[in-house]
């Protein structure tokens, strides 16, 4: 079952406050939502065979604390502690709050005001620059594949805590506004893109007891449609705050705010435990390469 939401008009709802602003989102941004009913029941499977086509063993998803980076291994449901988040001094670098992987295996993060370049070996980071949101911060931080974006080329972007999404240059930190969600839709914590595969974010809303699972797709010509496909829920537990989110095979991967990793059925939104012993109390961001290899 499918109920239609309200068109919320992207340009017109923010422009007033953006100065700068990209060909692609000169044209009034529109999101457009449809919400299922997501049954707890799809039954997601505990991950491919190793047999079965793509060779997924070594796909890595980054997670990470507030102050520590980890590594993620779906092929083997092993998180590996990489390292405390450091400047290239030695300093203690400030807290981290999302993170994202290109194509190549960069690793970006944010801060509640700057982007960092990280190394995924040691877990050093090297400032890019500040963001120029004032208050606001990058909850959910991901690049989108040539693929997924508006423009065609890859695309890094950031949403708030109240669903504004901004692009984020990734020489400089300079942030462009291209909208946000419709309807009482808030960002929950983050966003991954898998090129040829889609775009997926975790949002929440004060009717729902769950988190929602999304999937959102850019057009060229300056639109968007936000499809939210279900809750994220097993048939005994609400699961919310997945501040992180990765993708393997045929699942979507999150993370919660209560150090949680959970296996999602990116067709309904179903949700079930894979580990509570990660590592880590808590987990505040996460992303994998938009280059992994995915099973249909």
């Amino acid at each position: 079952m499918f109920r239609r939401l309200a068109l919320a008009c992207l340009g017109t709802l923010l422009c007033v406050s953006c100065t700068q602003r990209t060909n692609f989102v000169d044209a009034a941004v529109a999101i457009d939502a449809d919400i299922g009913d997501g049954g707890s029941d799809a039954g997601s499977d505990a991950g491919p065979p190793v047999d079965a086509g793509e060779d997924l063993s070594d796909v890595l998803i980054y997670a990470h604390s507030r102050d520590t980076l980890y590594t993620f291994s779906p092929f083997t449901n092993t998180v590996t502690e990489v390292g405390p988040f450091r400047l290239a001094g030695g300093g203690e670098a400030d807290f981290m709050i999302d993170l994202a992987v290109d194509s190549e295996g960069e690793v970006f993060t944010s801060t509640d005001a700057e982007l960092y370049a990280v190394d995924p070996l040691t877990a050093e980071v090297t400032l890019i620059g500040d963001l120029g949101l004032g208050g606001d911060e990058l909850f959910a931080l991901s690049f989108l594949p040539p693929g997924q974006s508006p423009d065609g080329s890859e695309l890094l972007i950031g949403a708030t805590n109240e669903g504004v999404i901004y692009s984020v240059n990734r020489e400089t930190a300079a942030t462009t506004m291209l909208g946000m969600y419709p309807d009482g839709w808030r960002s929950s914590g983050d966003i991954v893109s898998v090129e040829d595969l889609g775009t997926f974010a975790t949002l929440r809303r004060d009717d729902f007891t769950s988190d929602v699972l999304a999937q959102i797709l850019f057009s060229a010509d300056g639109t968007a449609t936000v499809s939210v496909i279900g809750p994220t829920r097993s048939p005994t537990e609400d699961f919310r705050e997945l501040f992180g989110l990765g993708y393997w095979g045929r699942n979507v991967y999150g993370f919660t705010n209560s150090g949680q990793l959970l296996r999602i059925d990116r067709m309904s939104g179903a949700a079930e435990v894979v580990s509570t012993a990660t590592g880590s109390d808590q987990f505040w961001g996460a992303g994998v390469t938009t280059t992994v290899p995915f099973l249909i």
